[in-house]
């Protein structure tokens, strides 16, 4: 059998034996072939070897391949694969290496099986000046056993919140893909680089470990421009609100930072209005905002009362002008009663139109102004601090007090 193979037009061991057989018939060929006539003189290195040597390192060529062989046969892959070496390193011949590539692919080491697949198409050309007959079948299980290399690599999940960020490993500048993304590495240290816009950029070191998948997880951390907001208001214990959020009560005198943008800004307090704005924001500037709440049921003043009783005495007032004019209209033009009749009326129409007139704009006041508890009244007006009375009804009684800001 070795010297048909030897004996004919081409050698293809992919295609004429199964692939358990691959490593004997490729060792015994290898034999044979380095004895053909002329075989020493392109084998042999340039200046030529003494026949002594060349022989003796054949020798020790055939003892490797036989001992792989064996090695091989008992599923031994690895070791069949450290003697196959061994012997292209002792007589180099293209058959060692693929005895090598054979090996290491029964032992599922796929990185170093396609180096050797490709060592062998490499030194056929070299020693027979052409690409063996199987040289297409040799490329598609290189294609193959580069890929299963890649997959047996440990499996390396990088992912981000929130996700869509771009990811580089070692080199920054080469973006492998975006987050959540899935590779494999082989065992050693690298440095992950994460960057999305609108987010901070970073990179963090770690190490992939053999046969050990490895999951990363990222929060992003998004930029911030920022500017400030200042909010006032006239009423205390009021609560301050930012996009829906409470952030402080009144009085606050400190900034509120946020981000740039626009901004709804609430204020709020049981029994008071509500008061909203809504703001733009820019970096580095301040936008101050003043909030005006007032009672949405006001209680009954000092105001009101005191414009009833104007009105009350007013229309009474002018109602005695009217009596004194019907006593005068009874009297002589020239007498005394006419002239005091006639006196008293215009008084009562004076001082009845006066009260009148300052009833109803007391009324007008009290139903027109903007009502705030005196305890929960904010104010820095100097005039404040001089303490005065106050009064009201709040539906139950009448209250008189004193209010002032100290």
């Amino acid at each position: 059998m070795v010297s048909d193979l030897v004996e004919g037009s081409s050698f293809s061991p992919g295609l004429t034996m199964t692939r358990s057989m691959f490593p004997a018939i490729l060792v015994a060929t290898m034999l044979v072939v380095a004895l053909l006539p002329g075989a020493r003189a392109a084998e042999a290195p340039p200046g030529g070897s003494p026949p002594s040597q060349d022989e003796s390192r054949r020798e020790r060529a055939r003892e490797l391949a036989a001992q792989g062989q064996s090695l091989y046969d008992e599923g031994r892959f690895l070791e069949a694969a450290a003697a196959f070496e061994q012997a292209q390193a002792a007589f180099a011949h293209f058959a060692n290496l693929y005895n090598v590539a054979k090996a290491y692919e029964k032992a599922a080491d796929y990185q170093k099986a396609a180096v050797a697949y490709r060592g062998y198409l490499d030194l056929h050309v070299t020693m027979t000046g052409a690409l063996p007959a199987d040289a297409d079948d040799v490329e598609r299980t290189i294609a193959v056993m580069k890929d299963k290399a890649y997959l047996a690599l440990p499996e390396v999940r990088i992912e981000s919140e929130p996700p869509g960020a771009d990811v580089a490993i070692d080199d920054p500048e080469r973006i492998l893909g975006q987050t959540p993304l899935v590779i494999h590495l082989a065992e050693g240290d690298y440095t992950v680089h994460v960057g999305k816009q609108g987010f901070q950029p970073f990179s963090k070191g770690f190490g992939v470990r053999s046969r050990e998948p490895l999951r990363m997880t990222f929060s992003l951390e998004k930029i911030r421009v920022e500017g400030i907001v200042r909010v006032t208001s006239n009423i205390r214990r009021a609560r301050i609100y930012v996009d829906g959020k409470v952030v402080a009560v009144t009085p606050y005198d400190e900034d509120l930072v946020v981000e740039a943008g626009r901004h709804q800004i609430t204020v709020e307090k049981e029994d008071y209005t509500q008061f909203q704005q809504t703001i733009d924001v820019v970096a580095d500037a301040s936008v101050s905002v003043h909030a005006e709440l007032y009672l949405r049921r006001k209680g009954f003043s000092w105001r009101g009362g005191v414009g009833i009783t104007s009105i009350l005495l007013g229309g009474g007032s002018l109602g005695t002008g009217l009596w004194m004019r019907s006593l005068a209209a009874k009297e002589f033009n020239d007498s005394s009663k006419f002239k005091t009749y006639r006196t008293w009326t215009y008084v009562g129409y004076g001082v009845g139109a006066g009260l009148a007139a300052l009833g109803t704009g007391l009324l007008i006041w009290e139903f027109t102004r903007a009502a705030v508890r005196p305890e929960d009244r904010i104010s820095s007006d100097a005039r404040d601090r001089i303490p005065r009375l106050v009064g009201g009804t709040d539906g139950q009684g009448v209250w008189l007090g004193a209010v002032g800001t100290f």
